[in-house]
């Protein structure tokens, strides 16, 4: 099992044809023709297993505002395990190697969304109940900003010393 990191821009068209497989093979409602959901990723934790993907975490790298106080982040996304390789740990495997780039780099914490948490409670995630407020995206157009809380959806993993605050977090 090897896990490398990857730039988007240095995507090849292998690595984005084994990106669409896992993927839709994962989420069987992901858009067909693209290897993201809403953004381009800024770069991508990919696990091989010989010459096949088996697991993948798309990483946005990003400053946002939690109740006043700006915060460096990795934001998770499109995390997904091949489907005989789940409950084998390689998804610990992901989440370690994006938390140590993250201590390495001075990232104050892991954020993402999810409707399950077993994983992320697991590695040391905390559910948090902050109103968010973020750009919504439709099709490549953003009709506007939506502001609301995201009840059982919110994940953050403190790396710092930085405390996670009370108050709207601003994804813009």
């Amino acid at each position: 099992m090897e896990i490398r990191q990857l730039e988007e821009f240095a995507l090849g068209e292998q690595e984005r044809q084994a990106i669409q497989q896992l993927l839709g093979d994962c989420f069987p409602d992901y858009p067909a023709d693209r290897i993201y959901y809403k953004q381009l990723p800024d770069f991508r934790l990919l696990a091989w297993e010989n010459d096949r993907l088996v697991g993948h975490l798309a990483v946005e790298h990003r400053m946002i505002d939690i109740g006043g106080m700006a915060a460096r982040i990795f934001g998770i996304a499109d995390f997904c395990v091949a489907g005989d390789f789940q409950h084998r740990g390689l998804g610990t495997q992901l989440l370690n190697r994006l938390e140590q780039l993250g201590k390495e780099h001075a990232v104050d914490f892991l954020l993402l969304l999810a409707s399950r948490h077993e994983v992320y409670l697991h590695n040391g995630f905390q559910l948090v109940q902050n109103p968010c407020r973020w750009l919504i995206i439709h099709d490549h157009r953003a009709p506007g900003v939506n502001h609301r809380r995201l009840p059982e959806a919110l994940l953050v993993k403190a790396l710092g010393s930085k405390p996670w605050r009370e108050g709207v977090v601003g994804l813009l």
